[in-house]
């Protein structure tokens, strides 16, 4: 299942797991770097890859500018995508 606490679409690391310690209960938060809000475009790994191209395709841009950037290049955050979601 990978590591709980990434994002399905960017690899953002969340500092809660955004869909719970059981990997199935979305907690319905926006990540701060793509703006996916978990449980809803990233339920499915088409969903995620949909969403993601999406946002790529936009210049993949830090979403939420109250949250501070992670220090990761885009390409370095999209190694973290859970397994299954890349």
């Amino acid at each position: 299942m990978g590591d709980l606490h990434n994002c399905r679409v960017c690899g953002y690391r969340w500092p809660t797991p955004p869909w719970g310690d059981d990997g199935e209960s979305p907690d319905f938060d926006i990540c701060p770097c793509c703006e996916v809000e978990a449980g809803y475009e990233d339920a499915s790994p088409e969903g995620a890859r949909r969403y993601r191209a999406e946002w790529l395709a936009n210049g993949a841009p830090w979403a939420d500018e109250s949250t501070p950037h992670d220090g990761l290049t885009t390409e370095e955050r999209l190694t973290h995508v859970p397994p299954g979601f890349e």
